[in-house]
Formats: structure tokens, sequence, C-alpha cells
């Protein structure tokens, strides 16, 4: 079990997640609270989705949601932080601002500061519609967290010279610092503080060999984190981490986070025959843990496919997208469907876990290209791969966000995997906040000229679950029409 945290700490740190992103430890996080730590802070840290686990399973307070912003606002209070720091992501990030006032009422001096992907997007917006936020560190952390917490303990650097923050001056009202240069040398941040967790708990642990993605999918919001610069880790220093995580921790499966594992061949390549040595090593060896990555379909080929697979890779994640080339063009991710059903036959005949996700409701999208997407997917199955279909949503700073902003619409009974908090969660307790502030919260929206409706019902009578959208109102009479934002 992890070691009991000093309720004395000079930040408290609450990783705030539920729902799918539950099951894989908090990366990004423990990053941060590593960074601090090495600075010489104080830090408590605690995972809000391990507390909505235990909740689903059936603890003494089970009668309350998990999401419940009272029961969220109990939760990130304990201990009573002065300074109180919040990791979150987009699917999250309403109910933590709902769960807010009621901190504050509850403890008044509290300082609150909101990180994460989910606050990264609008750091702005959001301290001028939130007066509960004192501040909002925004894009790559640990720097931004370390001089934020060094001036708020000894008064230097001053605010203002603090990259990556967005802050209220008592003269200029909300300020919005230059955006943090990427860190080119990622082998200098330390390894996640994973002593303050029990990874047993957890189905999945990730490692990062590269932040940062160049290429400019419209719908993808990498970008508000990480810009279009993909700046890597050492090849020493991450087989580094893995051999401590398999001889310090037990980790059998790393999964890969970067956005595109394979953006660098000849990297991937250097990996496989550096970790595919080690296989018939000791149990300790960093060889002995398999992998999983997520990539694009026109950074692989068979050649290195053969490779990642004889090295460990057990699990490939392609973000197919589309089955219409015409909706392909539109979001700036042309691939051939030949190499596409390539890609996914060879990976699946290596042994691989093959997940082909496909989005659908663009805003330009027809009946016609829902079907040619739909017969792509059923294609894909037949190749190997495991199809699921994604509503795809107006994330906040992302290029379709902003081009559609006057034409999104909210039902808080329809959202998709890419923000949903969970399969089953309860948005009437932060429906008027995400209606309220549509550019904060857009992820919620879906597209009013995306058809939802006519492709929810042509899904059904096609037989083909939608698993990632809830449809429990829809059928209902009373329902109310959706809203334009």
């Amino acid at each position: 079990m992890a070691p009991e945290e000093s309720a004395a700490a000079s930040i408290r740190i609450v990783n705030l997640a539920a729902g799918q992103s539950h099951s894989m430890a908090p990366l990004g996080a423990l990053y941060v609270v590593a960074a601090l730590e090495e600075a010489g802070h104080q830090v408590s840290f605690e995972d809000y989705a391990l507390h909505a686990r235990a909740l689903a399973a059936g603890g003494p307070d089970r009668g309350t949601p998990a999401l419940d912003p009272d029961r969220i606002a109990r939760f990130l209070g304990r201990g009573g932080p002065r300074i109180l720091g919040i990791s979150t992501f987009a699917s999250l990030l309403p109910f933590a601002i709902a769960a807010l006032p009621s901190l504050k009422r509850r403890s008044p001096g509290t300082i609150v500061i909101l990180g994460g992907p989910g606050p990264s997007a609008t750091p702005g917006e959001i301290l001028k519609c939130f007066r509960e936020v004192d501040f909002v560190v925004y894009g790559e952390g640990e720097e931004t967290a370390v001089e934020l917490l060094d001036s708020l303990s000894h008064g230097t650097p001053s605010l203002d010279l603090i990259e990556g923050l967005a802050w209220r001056s008592p003269g200029r009202g909300v300020v919005v610092n230059p955006p943090r240069a990427r860190r080119r040398d990622l082998d200098d941040v330390p390894f996640p503080a994973y002593h303050h967790v029990d990874l047993s708990r957890y189905d999945v642990v990730g490692v990062i060999y590269s932040r940062g993605c160049p290429y400019a999918c419209t719908y993808c919001d990498v970008v508000s984190m990480w810009k279009r610069r993909n700046i890597a880790r050492s090849l020493d220093n991450v087989l580094a981490e893995i051999r401590w995580l398999t001889e310090e921790k037990g980790i059998r499966h790393v999964a890969f986070v970067d956005d595109l594992f394979t953006v660098d061949r000849r990297r991937v390549l250097a990996f496989c025959e550096a970790h595919g040595a080690a296989r018939e090593r000791g149990a300790g060896s960093p060889g002995r843990a398999s992998w999983g990555i997520t990539t694009r379909i026109d950074r692989v080929d068979d050649e290195l496919l053969v490779r990642m697979a004889a090295a460990g890779c057990v699990y490939v994640f392609y973000g197919v997208e589309s089955g219409s080339a015409k909706i392909l063009a539109r979001i700036n991710k042309v691939i051939p469907f030949e190499a596409t059903a390539r890609a996914v036959r060879t990976s699946a005949g290596l042994g691989m876990y093959v997940h082909t996700p496909l989005l659908w409701g663009f805003p330009f999208e027809t009946m016609d290209d829902f079907r040619e997407t739909i017969a792509f997917g059923r294609y894909l199955e037949h190749c190997g791969g495991h199809v699921f279909y994604s509503l795809v949503t107006p994330l906040p700073a992302t290029a379709l966000a902003e081009e559609f902003r006057e034409r999104i619409l909210f039902d808080p009974s329809i959202y998709s995997t890419i923000i949903a908090p969970g399969r089953e969660a309860d948005l009437s307790q932060v429906a008027d906040l995400i209606r309220e502030h549509p550019r904060i919260f857009s992820g919620f929206h879906h597209f009013a000229d995306g058809l939802v409706p006519e492709k929810l019902a042509l899904g059904r009578s096609l037989g083909i679950e939608l698993t990632d959208i809830r449809l429990s109102d829809l059928a209902r009479d009373d329902t109310p029409a959706p809203e334009v934002a």
C-alpha cells in the first residue's frame, strides 16, 4: 500500500478522474508530483479514480454518486490543504469546477490550482468565469508547477514571469502569461512519483517515450498540451524506467501513451532491438514486459510491425477515424484505405490486439459518408480489428471546434467516449454549467449539422452497437430538444 500522507504537506495534489480513466495510473499528475518533490516541496497525493472505483464496488457511501460535486468537494478538502492542485481531463472539468464553491465555503483560504489537459485549452476563460479558481497551469506542467510553488512559498519568481501560468493580477485582472517553451531534454524529468500510489490497484501503467504530435488533424486537441513538436527521451532513459517498473514494482505490461509512438521509425527500431534483446533474460529484465502503443497507419509498415511484435508489442491503437475519403481529406488525415486494411491484417496476424476507432457525426458528414464508415468498419473487423464507433466532439482548442463553434448542441443524454466521464455518469448536476459555458465545456456538445438522430436510427436498424453514447433518454417523447450554443 502507499505510505500514509501528511496533512501538513505544502501542497495537496488530487488526480480527478473516474469512469473509463480509472484503470490507468495517473501519469501526468505523478510527473508533476515528482518534479515538485525533487525541487524540495512537500506533496501529498490522492487519486479520486480509486475512490470512485471503491464506491462502484459498494463502499459505505455508495448511496451518493461518485461524481456528486459535494462528494468531490469533501474529497478535495481532506486535510484542509492551504494549496490544492487539481489535475483533470476535460471529462471531469465541469465536475471539478462545480465542486469548488462547496470547497471554498468550507475552506475559504484554500488556494486552488487547476492543471492537466482539461483546463489547458481555456485557461483565461476559466479564470474569468470561475472566481473559485486561483491559478491555471497550462501546457507542459512540471516546471510551471515548481516555479508557482516557489513563488507562493518564497515570493520568487514573480507571478508575471512564470511561463505557462494564468492568474489574477490585482491591477490587471486575469492574466495569461506566455506559454512555456517545450522541454528539450525529457531525461531531466524525474520518473513519476509512484511511491504515492499502489500500482496493483490499476489495470494499466503508462510510459511516455515522447511528447507531442507533428500532425494537424482538425478534431484533435493534443496541440493544447504539446503544440506540434515531438520531443523524445533517450532510449537508455526509457529502458531504465521499464526496468525500474518491472524490478521494483512488479509490472509486466506497459502502455506507451505517446500520441504517435512510431513517428520516428529509427527510434522505434532501436527500442525494439534493445528491448527484444532482453526477452530471454531474468524476470526483472525490461525485455520481459509486453507493451502497447497508439499510432497512425501511415507511420507503420510490415517490417516495423514484425520487429515490434518480436520485441513484445501486443496491442496497437490505430486512429482510423472514417471510412469516407471525403471526411479524411476534410479532417487532414488522408490515408489510403488499402494501407489501413493491410496494417490491421498484418498487426492482427502477428498476434496483436488491434483497436480501430471510427468517428462519426462530423458537421460535414452526410448519411452516405456515414454508411461508408460503417461498411469500412465491418471490413476492418474482417481484417482482425476491434472496431468501436465514437461520436466526434468539438473539443476546445481544436480547429473543428473553432470553425463550427456557433453550430454546436448540448444534450445531457448524448456524449462521446472521447469526453465521457463514465458510461453511467449523470450530467444533471453540471448540465447548467456546461450549457452556460460552451467554449470551456464544448467537448460535451456535438455538432448541430452532424445528423446525429438520423445516424443513431440507422445504426440501430443495422444492429450496430454504438456503445459510446447514452441512449436512455432519446426514446422518451418528453425529451426536450437540444439547444444550439
